[in-house]
C-alpha cells in the first residue's frame, strides 16, 4: 500500500488555480493527509515577498475553510513561497515536505512547446518519483468511475494497482466504484480479449506483489483506435469517467521531440482530470521472497554453506521454503520449475582479483531472477549489508531486497552512491532538484558543498520511498569510480553481503554483466546479491510465472 500522507498543491495565485487548491484540499481531507500550498515566484523578485504572501493568504481564504469548528473543515494548511523556476521549485519543495501526490493545473502553452520542452507536470513526474494529478477542472469526489490506460507493460500495471489501492479511499463506501482497464488497439480480436482478461485477473488477484484489489468493481475495456490519447479521451467522455490514469514514459531530449508524449497529449485532450504515474512506481511493490532455490551440494565444500543457509532460514522472522536444485540439470530451468524468487550458489574456486569463472559469469548474464553468490561466510547470518546505488531505476530493486533482509534478519544497511561526474552521469545540485549531467559539476566548484549534500538527501528520499527503517540505515556518498569504491567500502565496513545490479536491462536473453558488478565480484571475497530488473523475469519466463503474493509455506529442508 502506498498511502497519501502529504499533498502538495502549487498555485500561480490566479483564479484559474482555485480548482487546484479546492481539489487538493478535498483529497487531503478525504484521506487525512497534510496539505501544502506553494507559490513559485520568479528568481530576483524577493522584494515583492509581502505582496506574494498577501495574495497567497487571500487565495487560501477564498478556496479553503480551515476553521476547526466548521463541519467538514479543510485540513490544516502549510503555505510556502520560493523563488525558482516553476518545475524546479515544485520538485525541491515536494522533496522537502515528503509529498506523496502533487496536484497542479493544466498546461497553458502550445502543444508544440509541450513537445519541445515538456510540460511542468511531465518534468515533475520525470524526477519526483510520485504521482502528479493534472486538473483541467475540479476533481469530482467521491470517485465513481476511473479509467486506467493499460498496454500490458509493468508501468501500466503499476498504475492500475496504485489506483486499485487508492480508489476505495476516494469513493463512497455505500456505492462500489468501477475501475476500468482501458486498452487501445486498432482491432479487437480473441488474442487481445484474452490478454485483457488475463490482465484484469492478474491485477485483481495481486500478482504484482500488492494485496488483491478489494472494494472495487474491476473490468477490462477494449477501445478501438490508433491514437491512444484521443481514444482514451473519447472513452472517458462516453463513460462519464471522473478520472483517467496513465503511466508516463518519461522521454527526454530528442526522444521526446521526435516521439512526443502520450501523457502530455492526454492531459490536453481529456475531458476529466488525469493522474500521471511515474514509470518506475510499480517497483515500489514488495519484493517477493518465499522460495529460495539452492544450487549447492550438501556434501564436501557445500556442507558449511548449507549449515549457514539453514541457520539463516531458522533466524528469519517469517518462514521460507528452501528447494535444493539438481546440479546436473540446467540451473535456470530448475529455478523456473521451482518457482524460485532467489537463486543461491556457492563459489569456492575464485580468489580475490581473479576473473569470474566462465560458468558463473554466464549464469549472471542469463538469469531472470536475483542470484546470491556465497563466498566467505560469516559465523552468523547476514548482519551488515552494503547496497551500491546509482541514479537508474534499479535502486528500487536493490533497496527492496535490503528491506526484505532488514525485516527478516534485523540487518544494518549502508547505502553507497558513487557520484558519476561524466557526461553520461546524473547529479543533483540541491535536494529535490532536477537531475543534470554529471559533467556540469566541472563548471564550478560545487561538488563538496552542493552535489554531495544533494545526493545524500536523494538517498534518504529513496530510503523513505522504499520503506526502510532509518534506524537500520546509513548513507554514504563518494566521488571515486564505482567499480573501485564499492569493494573498498565493503571491506571497510566488513560487509557480510553486497547488493549490486547485474545490469540495467529488462529484456530476455543474454545481457553482458556490468563493469561495476564484475568488479564488485572480483575485488572482494564477501558474498554478493546480484539483482536484476523484475520485468526481466516476465520477459524471460512469461506471465505464467508472475511475481505474486504467494502464501509463505513452511521451511522445507533437503535430506
Amino acid at each position: 500500500m502506498i498511502p497519501i500522507r502529504s499533498v502538495l498543491a502549487p498555485t500561480d495565485l490566479q483564479p484559474s488555480s482555485d480548482p487546484v487548491l479546492r481539489s487538493a484540499a478535498a483529497l487531503a481531507r478525504t484521506v487525512g493527509a497534510q496539505l501544502h500550498i506553494l507559490h513559485v515566484a520568479p528568481p530576483g523578485k524577493e522584494e515583492g515577498h509581502s505582496e506574494y504572501e498577501s495574495q497567497l493568504a487571500t487565495q487560501v481564504a477564498r478556496c479553503l475553510d480551515t476553521s476547526p469548528s466548521a463541519p467538514g473543515a479543510d485540513p490544516a494548511v502549510e503555505t510556502a513561497i520560493v523563488y525558482d523556476r516553476p518545475y524546479h521549485g515544485i520538485l525541491v519543495h515536494a522533496a522537502t515536505v515528503d509529498a506523496d501526490l502533487i496536484v497542479i493545473g493544466p498546461h497553458r502553452g502550445s502543444p508544440l512547446g509541450a513537445r519541445m520542452q515538456g510540460t511542468t507536470a511531465e518534468r515533475i513526474v520525470r524526477s519526483a518519483d510520485v504521482p502528479c494529478l493534472v486538473l483541467n477542472r475540479a476533481l469530482s469526489l467521491p470517485l465513481r468511475h476511473v479509467g486506467v490506460a493499460v498496454d500490458f507493460s509493468m508501468p501500466s500495471r503499476g498504475a492500475a494497482v496504485l489506483m486499485g489501492e487508492w480508489l476505495p479511499q476516494l469513493s463512497d463506501a455505500s456505492d462500489m466504484p468501477t475501475l476500468s482497464l482501458v486498452h487501445v488497439a486498432p482491432i479487437d480480436d480473441a488474442t487481445t480479449t484474452d490478454r485483457l482478461d488475463a490482465e484484469v485477473a492478474r491485477i485483481q488477484n495481486g500478482d504484482l506483489g500488492a494485496p488483491p484489489i478489494d472494494g472495487v468493481r474491476l473490468e477490462g475495456v477494449h477501445r478501438p483506435g490508433t491514437s491512444v490519447p484521443s481514444s482514451l479521451a473519447g472513452w472517458a467522455t462516453d463513460a462519464s469517467a471522473d478520472l483517467l490514469v496513465t503511466s508516463t514514459a518519461a522521454h527526454r531530449g530528442w526522444r521526446r521531440v521526435l516521439k512526443g508524449s502520450r501523457a502530455t497529449a492526454l492531459t490536453m485532450e481529456s475531458p476529466c482530470p488525469v493522474l500521471l504515474v511515474p514509470p518506475s512506481l510499480w517497483r515500489r511493490s514488495p519484493i517477493p521472497l518465499s522460495t529460495i532455490g539452492v544450487a549447492i551440494e550438501r556434501a564436501g565444500t557445500g556442507k558449511h554453506a548449507w549449515k549457514w543457509i539453514d541457520q539463516m532460514v531458522a533466524d528469519a522472522t517469517s518462514p521460507l521454503q528452501v528447494k535444493p536444485l539438481a546440479s546436473n540439470a540446467p540451473l535456470l530451468q530448475e529455478a523456473q520449475d521451482a518457482a524460485a524468487d532467489l537463486l543461491v550458489v556457492h563459489e569456492t574456486r575464485m580468489k580475490i582479483y581473479e576473473r569470474l569463472p566462465a560458468d558463473l559469469r554466464s549464469l549472471l548474464e542469463h538469469t531472470p531472477i536475483p542470484v546470491v553468490v556465497l563466498r566467505d561466510l560469516p559465523d552468523t547470518p547476514i548482519r551488515k549489508i552494503l547496497v551500491a546505488v546509482d541514479t537508474g531505476d534499479l535502486w528500487y530493486e536493490k533497496l527492496g531486497w535490503a528491506k526484505r533482509l532488514i525485516d527478516r534478519f534485523g540487518a544494518h544497511v549502508t547505502i553507497y552512491h558513487a557520484i558519476d561526474l561524466s557526461l553520461s552521469g546524473r547529479v543533483r545540485r540541491e535536494p529535490g532538484g532536477e537531475f543534470l549531467p554529471g559533467s556540469t559539476a566541472w563548471l564550478d566548484a560545487g561538488v563538496e558543498d552542493q552535489i554531495i549534500p544533494a545526493m545524500k538527501a536523494w538517498l534518504w528520499e529513496r530510503v523513505r520511498l522504499a520503506g526502510l527503517d532509518p534506524d537500520h540505515v546509513d548513507v554514504r556518498v563518494g566521488v571515486q569510480a564505482p567499480w573501485f569504491a564499492i569493494a573498498t567500502v565493503a571491506q571497510k565496513i566488513k560487509a557480510d553481503l553486497v547488493i549490486v545490479a547485474a545490469h540495467d536491462q529488462r529484456r530476455a536473453g543474454r545481457v553482458r554483466l556490468s563493469p561495476v558488478a564484475r568488479a564488485t565480484l572480483e575485488r572482494g571475497t564477501y558474498s554478493t546479491l546480484v539483482v536484476v530488473d523484475r520485468a526481466r523475469r516476465i520477459a524471460e519466463w512469461g506471465d505464467r510465472a508472475p511475481y505474486s503474493t504467494r502464501a509463505e509455506p513452511p521451511v522445507e529442508h533437503s535430506e
